[in-house]
């Protein structure tokens, strides 16, 4: 008696683009939308507009988080990347032996893009920290000026994330339009 043996198919980079990062990129861009409208459109203006961008903004980033970081591993499967980039970036930024020009320019967007995002996530945390204590019944306020240092940070690291998701995207395209 034969037995055939099945195997779970491998996905595909197309699945894991609509599986993951479609849904990553939704919520980025209205986290990116709701976080702007809440930081730059005074709260006098309309208080409960802006407390209802500042949870879309909490919530959007929430489950993007929860869809990079499947899309990130699934990223380092498909391009045959070390997982131990992810902890040692330093590691990252070696060149491969006969590695070109384009692809290191590439994988190093791509290394830096994840540590944006890493430090975007964390930075988001941060600030969110004394709301959460406050819901916890514990009131601990950093002070105004920190307070803002740290939304700087956040809103300087969200721009630079997106500046960098543009440059990984377009050089991709523009690579794949020249084949």
């Amino acid at each position: 008696m034969t037995t055939i043996a099945t195997t779970k198919p491998q996905p595909s980079a197309a699945h894991a683009f609509t599986r993951y990062l479609l849904p990553f990129m939704v919520s980025f861009a209205i986290a990116l939308v709701s976080g702007l409208f809440y930081y730059l459109v005074p709260h006098d203006w309309n208080w409960a507009a802006s407390q209802a961008a500042l949870w879309i903004h909490l919530i959007s980033g929430i489950i993007g988080i929860f869809y990079l970081v499947p899309y990130v591993l699934a990223h380092y499967k498909e391009k045959d990347e070390d997982p131990l980039n992810l902890i040692f970036p330093w590691r990252a930024f070696r060149r491969r032996g006969n590695e070109s020009d384009w692809s290191y320019q590439q994988r190093i967007y791509g290394h830096t893009l994840n540590w944006l995002m890493a430090l975007l996530s964390i930075s988001g945390l941060v600030i969110a920290l004394p709301g959460v204590l406050w819901l916890g019944g514990v009131v601990w306020l950093p002070g105004y000026t920190a307070t803002q240092a740290g939304n700087l940070i956040h809103l300087g690291l969200a721009l630079i994330a997106l500046a960098f998701i543009g440059f990984h995207i377009a050089r991709k395209r523009k690579r794949q339009t020249q084949r």
